[in-house]
């Protein structure tokens, strides 16, 4: 395994998920105090297979689990998976590495096999993350949910004086800013012409830095389209075919 075939993988398992793979959970259901937006499990299970082939991966995992108990006293089941990917390749009955990585996953439900499977895949995401895999959910640059607003938080609900003298008129709630955050397309396409001028992920985030201030994953929408034609007009200059050309994706 070459440095450079390393680097195929590398790009291979870091391109951006489709909308389909994305799950979000709300803290005020989890009852965790906080909102997670990260890649389905199976979507990387999906995109080990299909960068390494089938038997190009595999894990070693230990599980501990404990019995706890709720708030409410109900039995519950906390899990922590210690787990350690690798991949590699099969030579006649021995698996070779070339690449491995380090992660723990915890998950408490109500039933074992589910804490479990938690663990199992949190630590999993956690880990593929290493390897380029679903990174984007924890530079939190999955998509536009992830920007914070510039502007403060309204309350849903102006509070109202109860003084039966008063005519009180509630103050209209300021609606937050539109996300204007590039689009995963567009950023898929910003990645696949800056490979063909042979430009590396970090070679890729400085000309982008350079030109924009910001790397490319915080891009707008209007950024990420300019960027792409000016990516595009340089792939073309050095002799790519117009084929080659890839539009102003998801602007």
């Amino acid at each position: 395994m070459t440095p450079e075939s390393k680097k195929k993988i590398y790009q291979q398992l870091s391109q951006p998920f489709p909308e389909e793979a994305i799950e979000r959970t709300d803290g005020r259901q989890t009852g965790k105090g906080y909102s997670t937006t990260g890649i389905k499990a199976q979507f990387i299970i999906n995109r080990l297979n299909e960068t390494l082939g089938i038997g190009g991966w595999r894990t070693h995992r230990t599980i501990a689990v404990k019995e706890i108990a709720t708030n409410s006293g109900r039995k519950a089941y906390e899990a922590v998976c210690d787990l350690i990917p690798e991949l590699g390749e099969w030579t006649d009955v021995t698996f070779v590495p070339f690449a491995e990585a380090l992660a723990d996953g915890g998950h408490i439900s109500m039933s074992e096999a589910d804490a479990r499977k938690g663990a199992f895949s949190n630590g999993l995401k956690k880990a593929a993350a290493a390897f380029g895999a679903s990174w984007q959910a924890y530079a939190g640059t999955i998509d536009d949910d992830n920007v914070p607003s510039d502007s403060p938080v309204q309350p849903e609900h102006q509070p109202v004086p109860t003084a039966p003298t008063r005519t009180v008129t509630a103050t209209p709630v300021t609606p937050a800013p539109a996300r204007n955050r590039l689009s995963s397309k567009q950023l898929g396409a910003i990645q696949a012409i800056g490979r063909k001028l042979g430009l590396d992920h970090t070679g890729l985030r400085a000309v982008a830095k350079q030109r924009y201030s910001v790397v490319p994953e915080h891009l707008t929408k209007a950024q990420a389209s300019e960027f792409i034609g000016s990516l595009s007009a340089q792939a073309n200059g050095n002799g790519l075919d117009h084929d080659d050309k890839v539009d102003e994706m998801g602007a």
